[in-house]
């Protein structure tokens, strides 16, 4: 009975901690946080963990989360013994940044047992998905607001803007992000594009793999449909996977970035650690977010090239997919496994048949050929023009190369885009409109979905009444999803361009077209009227950017579908005359 009341008295404390946690960072002269109050807050709730975890009662999976909570809280305790013990009996306010940081993840991992409970009770993985990523938005708009965010006081407009095009990943602005924001304000930015480039419920998945005792089929099943897989038995694993690969491949770029920059006297910012930081997990996540004023075009990394190629190859990675590169990657380890034990004992490894997937090849080649294809157009188009200002060889082909792979997933430029020509402009927007790869942290109508509709097109061509590549029979419901996706934005985007023409008479057509297309497809390239457009306007880049990077398809099932059976009845087919 006891217990029972303490996991209610921690239920109902949670969000308090989380208020608390919000007014400490947001007002500098909030009395209550101090290094005392919050080792305080952490020994009574670890006390209180304490206390449930011995309840013999409790299901596996909460008792896990318990443990786990009770571990990440007990760390600032331990800090503090050590440090009386061996240094000094004071107090030091040092502790109090890991003592904070115990208490957000703390707060995380409470509101991942929480979300558990609530994808379960739900049976709708889409309506949760749209939730998720509109909590986010609003959540980190009122975490932008906050006194200790911003240097001036910015609306609410503006701040669900920043917030939504982070959560988004897309990178349009209408704020000055290196001079509008302080640190925290960054920070908290940088954390809504790595949440929002992974997915919450992707996190969640991460979490809940520690208190998996309690797992059940039906939220493998829910979990699965997050991370864009079919397989159910390993779901969590991918999940930790997923995570451990993003954090490993950020770690990677932020050493890459310091070293491409550290020599470089010229630098805006005065924090080359944080800089590398942010754009490194900025370009992984395919945000576009930078802390300099004009972005990546600055006149500090504007001609360092080899900067250029280490966030060009983050791009890449984040917008390729991580089913696609685990399945890649697991193709070269087989590859080298089968080599060294040739070489080394002389034992023949056979490899799976089919290591590659079809899914992998179709990506990976389509990608391949929309890089090619941007970087030779760019060269060819931008030569006499926004390219004019790189005076070496290889420099306009790195700047092309760059701006081929920012121009499908994020938003970052090089080059000065007021100089684009008419042709440059219509082009980017197709590459925007095709956008990364299905499971990654990219936007648009996706590389698959792209191919699939094209090669559809060329076999129909051809007389036949099915796709078939390498093969293998495409399914009906594949090339039907393709062409529905690509229906879908188009209706959707050209609807966009009229209401804000209709808002915004003044701003020219195809900048508000390229604008549009741009927040659809979470790339973040703008023609520089972003932050002026009317606040009506700016809701729908806000309602385009949540549509593009959760899916319309997502948004059509999570509100119209009532239930996930299927239907085995069929009426007899009825024939309409086409072309």
């Amino acid at each position: 009975m006891i217990q029972i009341r303490l996991r209610s008295f921690l239920d109902m404390i949670t969000p308090i901690i989380f208020i608390y946690i919000i007014l400490s960072l947001g007002w500098k002269t909030f009395l209550f946080f101090n290094v005392e109050i919050l080792l305080s807050i952490i020994l009574i709730i670890s006390i209180l963990h304490f206390l449930i975890f011995f309840d013999k009662n409790i299901e596996k999976g909460y008792k896990s989360m318990i443990f786990l909570s009770f571990l990440i809280l007990i760390l600032p305790i331990i800090f503090l013994f050590v440090k009386i013990l061996f240094y000094s009996r004071r107090i030091d306010e040092n502790l109090k940044i890991p003592a904070l940081i115990s208490l957000i993840i703390y707060v995380l991992i409470r509101i991942t047992y929480f979300m558990r409970i609530i994808y379960v009770k739900i049976h709708n993985p889409a309506f949760i998905l749209i939730t998720s990523f509109i909590f986010l938005s609003i959540l980190g708009s009122i975490l932008l607001m906050l006194p200790a965010s911003t240097i001036k006081t910015i609306s609410f407009i503006d701040a669900l803007f920043t917030s939504t095009s982070a959560v988004c990943v897309t990178g349009l602005v209408v704020l000055d992000t290196a001079k509008d924001f302080t640190y925290l304000g960054k920070i908290f930015i940088l954390i809504l594009i790595e949440l929002g480039g992974l997915g919450i419920l992707t996190i969640t998945s991460f979490f809940s793999y520690f208190f998996r005792d309690g797992f059940s089929f039906k939220e493998a099943i829910f979990v699965s449909n997050f991370l864009n897989t079919k397989a159910t038995s390993n779901v969590l694993s991918l999940a930790v996977k997923v995570v451990m690969f993003t954090l490993t491949v950020e770690f990677i770029g932020t050493i890459f970035i310091y070293l491409s920059i550290k020599n470089q006297s010229e630098m805006e910012s005065d924090n080359l650690l944080f800089f590398s930081i942010f754009h490194s997990i900025s370009a992984f996540c395919n945000s576009g977010f930078s802390t300099l004023s004009q972005g990546l075009y600055s006149q500090s990394v504007r001609f360092n090239y080899f900067f250029q190629l280490i966030i060009a190859f983050l791009l890449i990675l984040g917008g390729i997919g991580f089913n696609i590169l685990f399945n890649f990657f697991t193709y070269i380890w087989l590859t080298i496994k089968k080599y060294f034990l040739k070489i080394f004992t002389d034992e023949n490894f056979r490899r799976p048949a089919h290591v590659v997937t079809l899914n992998t090849k179709i990506v990976i080649l389509t990608t391949f050929f929309l890089l090619f294809f941007g970087t030779f157009f760019y060269y060819i188009s931008e030569y006499h023009y926004s390219l004019s200002e790189h005076s070496s060889f290889h420099g306009k082909w790195i700047v092309s190369f760059f701006s081929s792979a920012t121009s499908r997933t994020a938003g970052f430029h090089v080059l000065n885009m007021n100089t684009f020509t008419t042709v440059t402009i219509l082009v980017t927007i197709f590459l925007m409109w095709i956008g990364a790869s299905p499971a990654s942290t990219g936007g648009g109508i996706k590389t698959s979905t792209f191919a699939l509709a094209l090669m559809n097109i060329i076999s129909l061509s051809r007389g036949k009444n099915r796709l078939e590549i390498q093969r293998r029979e495409i399914s009906s419901e594949s090339i039907r999803l393709s062409f529905s996706i690509i229906m879908l934005s188009i209706i959707i985007t050209y609807t966009s361009i009229l209401i804000i023409i209709f808002l915004d008479p003044k701003e020219d057509i195809l900048s508000v077209s390229f604008e549009v297309f741009s927040a659809f497809s979470t790339a973040g390239l703008s023609l520089g009227i972003t932050s002026n457009l009317s606040n009506g306007s700016k809701l729908v880049l806000i309602f385009l950017m949540l549509l593009g990077r959760i899916g319309v398809l997502n948004v059509m099932i999570g509100i119209l579908r009532k239930n996930f059976y299927y239907h085995y009845y069929r009426y007899p087919k009825g024939n309409i005359l086409i072309n």
